[in-house]
């Protein structure tokens, strides 16, 4: 007799370190360039020092760790520019996403959007953990919809990155004031459904953010 449903595979320690570890970095409580302990983690997070080293070189494949034979295990740090690429990157491969997206399920596309915009806290005293996360997510929905999993893999190689730039912006720097409304724009673009226009307006976001991505690049404190 067949079995109605697959046992769920419980997280591995390797697993459960990768996260908390990567949630440190992102949000900026391990800062840029600071050197990580394996002895010190493992305290931390209450497990022995073999699943933190595993993790550690999985966060190394996620370009969130740099590990320097001889000298230690540090946070990344990005030069600006790496910055300046990084910017590069995201304008080429979100833009062609868009399109892709647009053409293959613009009502969907659309209803996800607005769904996010829907959720984002507004004002100047906006929860800025809420408003990072839902940035990440409003571009992360854009590249998931195109369908293609090679760009969804290459986006995936730098999210976090970017995800981590995004948290260290001030609290009330332009792009989290004004992402509500950067975004809102690019929705209403992308309802239109001409591919152009709606490219044109998120390349104009992306590229907007490089200045403030900088500043927070040379943010090398943990918060």
């Amino acid at each position: 007799m067949p079995l109605e449903t697959k046992l769920d595979r419980p997280k591995s320690l390797t697993d459960l370190a990768v996260e908390r570890i990567r949630q440190a970095i992102v949000e900026g409580r391990l800062g840029f360039g600071e050197q990580l302990s394996e002895a010190a983690l493992a305290v931390n997070l209450g497990i022995s020092k073999t699943p933190v080293r595993e993790a550690l070189l999985r966060l190394k494949m996620d370009g969130l760790v740099d590990i320097q034979p001889q000298r230690g295990t540090f946070v990344f740090r990005l030069e600006p520019d790496e910055v300046r690429a990084l910017t590069e990157f995201r304008e080429i491969i979100e833009t062609e996403a868009l399109a892709l997206a647009m053409r293959r399920d613009l009502a969907g596309l659309v209803a996800a959007l607005r769904t996010n915009l829907a959720r984002m806290p507004k004002g100047r005293n906006a929860d800025a953990r809420a408003v990072h996360e839902l940035d990440t997510d409003f571009h992360e929905t854009i590249v998931a919809a195109c369908g293609n999993p090679h760009l969804v893999a290459a986006y995936g190689l730098v999210g976090h990155r970017i995800e981590a730039l995004r948290y260290r912006l001030p609290e009330h720097d332009d792009q989290v004031e004004h992402c509500q409304q950067n975004h809102a724009r690019i929705v209403a673009r992308i309802a239109e459904g001409d591919v152009r226009r709606a490219q044109s307006a998120l390349r104009e976001h992306v590229l907007s953010t490089q200045d403030s991505y900088l500043a927070a690049s040379r943010n090398t404190s943990a918060l």
